[in-house]
């Protein structure tokens, strides 16, 4: 079985020029690794990341003059920024692992690769499956005792989470979803109790 790993960003603690900087990097990379990227198959155009980073490049100047209103401005473009980058994120993790070199490829996307699980988190087994026309098809496996799940998803990256189904299916579909949204899966096993919630898995809606 292939190591799955995680590609991280690690803008969090970085300044707006810092994540525009950093968005930068990535998009040059994946410019250039088309053999692992085909732009046919981005989730969006880089093309868009690149005008949201020449905005924020533009609201930082502006905010630095103290205009009235600048720095809410610069922040709402910085957040348009990292949205933008989540969806790039989580699309080049999906193609990575499902290689023989998912390190080499997050790499390549100017990216951090971190070994996902681990520590006292628990592992998840989720499969995801972006099934097209808004449907994501989520598929757990089924260990000796575990009668049904609580399936939950969130749309802002683990922030909040909001049920999706209580099912005795293994399997399941959700329906009806934004194209080239990121959203993010984990689940629960009952047995005799309910179990812990599994690591959270994102996938890109298609």
């Amino acid at each position: 079985m292939n190591t799955k790993f995680k590609a991280a960003l690690k803008m969090s603690t970085l300044t707006p020029d810092g994540k525009a900087t950093k968005a930068e990097h990535v998009v040059t990379l994946m410019a250039l690794a088309t053999n692992y990227f085909p732009t046919a198959n981005l989730p969006l155009p880089l093309a868009n990341v690149t005008t949201a980073i020449n905005n924020l490049h533009t609201a930082i100047l502006t905010a630095a003059k103290g205009t009235v209103g600048s720095v809410s401005h610069m922040h709402e473009t910085e957040r348009v920024l990292v949205q933008l980058l989540s969806v790039l994120r989580a699309y080049v993790e999906m193609v990575a692992n499902n290689s023989i070199d998912a390190k080499t490829i997050i790499e390549a996307a100017g990216m951090d690769a971190v070994k996902n699980g681990g520590g006292g988190t628990p592992v998840s087994e989720l499969t995801i499956t972006s099934l097209g026309n808004g449907a994501v098809q989520i598929s757990v496996p089924r260990n000796t005792g575990e009668k049904a799940f609580i399936y939950q998803y969130s749309t802002d990256g683990g922030t909040t989470w909001l049920e999706l189904d209580y099912s005795y299916l293994a399997t399941i579909t959700l329906r009806n979803q934004t194209p080239a949204t990121v959203l993010h899966f984990r689940f629960a096993p009952i047995s005799k109790t309910k179990g812990a919630y599994s690591q959270a898995k994102s996938g890109i809606v298609l």
